[in-house]
């Protein structure tokens, strides 16, 4: 069983790097967005037999039993790692074979994304998907979920690829610009609203006013 992990920050403590160009109120409706965005891929992707939202945030956990997906309230906000270990637990729990972690600031991803990476794990081993900084780790799948522990934060892709290599397992790295775009920076901001998009994301920024924040041709 393929189980869907999607930890996500509350929403008044996140995407504080948009600051310089958005509202505390504007970066909750864009982060709101973006969640949405991935659980509609996620949801949608035919491999994913279970999701499983992780957050400390009552508005977002609405959000995501109003799409009929599992909710773990993770009381005081534990940080990223701890989410993803505190969701693998359950998963497992759950009957899960493996468990697929994804960020939630991923405007881009599509079911289609989530269901060509399902079709990649080895028996024992993971699968990740760099940032597109080529550092950080976007999204991850364990199979199973203990074969290595979460190393989410800065030059995480090198962390899980080296925990792999020493455990002598199955690891691919599967580079993929939707789901390596993630919204994080006014700049990455300007590059989203610069293309329009068919997402609860891009619809949101239109609907904020933001599309005068696109590059100057």
């Amino acid at each position: 069983m393929n189980v869907a992990l999607l930890p996500a920050k509350p929403l008044p403590l996140a995407k504080t790097r948009l600051a310089p160009v958005l509202g505390e109120r504007e970066r909750m409706a864009i982060t709101r967005a973006m969640f949405d965005d991935v659980l509609e891929a996620l949801g949608g992707a035919r491999r994913v037999d279970r999701v499983i939202v992780v957050t400390a945030d009552p508005h977002l956990a609405a959000r995501g039993r109003a799409r009929g997906v599992s909710i773990i309230d993770e009381g005081a906000p534990r940080g990223l790692n701890g989410a993803v270990r505190l969701g693998t637990e359950i998963a497992l729990d759950l009957g899960a074979s493996s468990v697929f972690v994804v960020l939630s600031d991923l405007p881009l991803i599509s079911a289609g994304d989530v269901d060509e990476l399902l079709a990649l794990p080895p028996e024992r081993g993971i699968v990740v998907v760099p940032s597109k900084e080529g550092t950080g780790t976007n999204a991850i799948i364990r199979r199973p979920g203990t074969v290595v522990p979460p190393c989410f934060g800065g030059a995480s892709l090198r962390r899980h690829v080296s925990l792999a290599e020493r455990q002598r397992i199955g690891c691919r790295i599967a580079p993929n610009p939707r789901i390596g775009f993630d919204l994080d920076t006014p700049e990455d901001l300007r590059a989203f609203v610069a293309t329009e998009t068919r997402t609860a994301t891009y619809a949101e920024a239109l609907r904020l006013g933001l599309a005068g924040l696109r590059p100057i041709a």
